[in-house]
Parts: structure tokens; sequence; C-alpha cells
């Protein structure tokens, strides 16, 4: 299930950075429960990084976070935060 959550994170990010955020923004809280249910949870910072982006139409940044940060805790065994400098 995580490969196609992954998928469908990947692109959904795609279309962010396509400039179709109503559509995205549309399909975005139902994929985002789906992860939660599936992962249990989420690092709070990641959560609040999400919602900040999508309050301010940051697309762009709403979109990295997806492809790579929500990604990294669905691909890492403990959900681990990545260890970067962000």
């Amino acid at each position: 299930m995580k490969n196609g959550q992954i998928t469908r994170l990947t692109a959904l990010a795609h279309q962010f950075r396509l400039g179709q955020s109503v559509a995205a923004s549309q399909a975005l809280p139902e994929l985002l429960q789906e992860v939660l249910t599936e992962q249990g949870n989420l690092p709070p910072g990641l959560v609040a990084a999400l919602l900040q982006c999508q309050e301010r139409q940051d697309w762009l940044g709403l979109a990295d976070y997806l492809e790579y940060e929500v990604v990294h805790c669905l691909s890492t065994p403990d959900g681990d935060p990545p260890t970067g400098d962000h």
C-alpha cells in the first residue's frame, strides 16, 4: 500500500508544480488521511509545514514537502523524519 501512496503523493506534488493547485488541493486531504491511517502519524513539524505552505498558497513548497519529506517518512521503516538541515 505504501508504494501506491508514494506514487500518488509524487503525482500530487507534480500537479502542484504544474499549477493545478485546485485539483491537487481537493485530493490532498483524502490522501493525507490515508497516509495518517497507514503510518499512524507524521512528525508534528512536518504537518505544520504542510499547513503553512497551504495557507500561504506556496504550492512549490508544498510539492517539495509532499514529494520528499512525506515520502521519506513512508519509505523509512520507523517513519523517522529526515536528518538534513531544512
